[in-house]
């Protein structure tokens, strides 16, 4: 875990403690990384990493977490009548945002640890819904099922795209992702010899 401070010295040391891991990370693998060698490239104490985080993975988590909020609060900017009215109206400013950077969700592939993307991902389509649509978390006796079906699909999504290079634009890949809805995909059909 992390611990939770806004102070600007604080976020600034998380900063550049994220900053020595992931290049780190291009260098070997998190299990042979130490801390030791994160504070050191970072030029800060042990203390300043202890004080704000327990672990290397935390790191990540906090990461992680802190791109989900800044996600959230760049679809609230982003959120239009014309978003509304699409199927998937959070889908085109979520690939608009990780276009243009990536990096966090792929060190987390990286590492193994999609699970920290899950949970992130999960929290923050949980805001966007209290924000949209407050009551549907207590109506829906099957909230669950719909959020694992939803961030599901989205983050496997999101993964393929990454692993893809991101071949397509985010206005493409809504465009894909809504026909895939209809159950027609453009200029790829499916075959029997396609089915699973």
């Amino acid at each position: 875990m992390y611990h939770i401070n806004e102070d600007q010295r604080s976020i600034h040391s998380k900063n550049m403690l994220y900053r020595a891991l992931a290049d780190k990370l291009r260098e070997k693998d998190l299990s042979s990384i130490t801390i030791k060698e994160v504070v050191s490239d970072a030029q800060m104490g042990r203390s300043t990493f202890y004080r704000n985080f327990h672990s290397l993975e935390s790191v990540l988590l906090w990461k992680c977490d802190a791109a989900f909020d800044e996600l959230y609060h760049y679809i609230l900017r982003s959120f239009s009548p014309a978003l509304v009215a699409s199927k998937f109206p959070f889908a085109l400013p979520f690939f608009r945002y990780w276009q243009a950077d990536s990096e966090i969700i792929e060190l987390l592939i990286q590492v193994n640890r999609v699970d920290i993307i899950i949970s992130s991902f999960d929290n923050a389509l949980k805001k966007l819904i209290k924000t949209f649509n407050p009551g549907m978390m207590d109506q829906s006796p099957h909230f669950e099922y719909f959020l694992a079906f939803r961030s599901g699909a989205m983050i496997r999504i999101l993964f393929q795209w990454l692993n893809r290079s991101k071949d397509l634009s985010p206005e493409e890949l809504c465009q894909l992702i809504e026909a895939q809805a209809e159950g027609i995909v453009r200029n790829a059909p499916l075959t029997s010899n396609d089915a699973f």
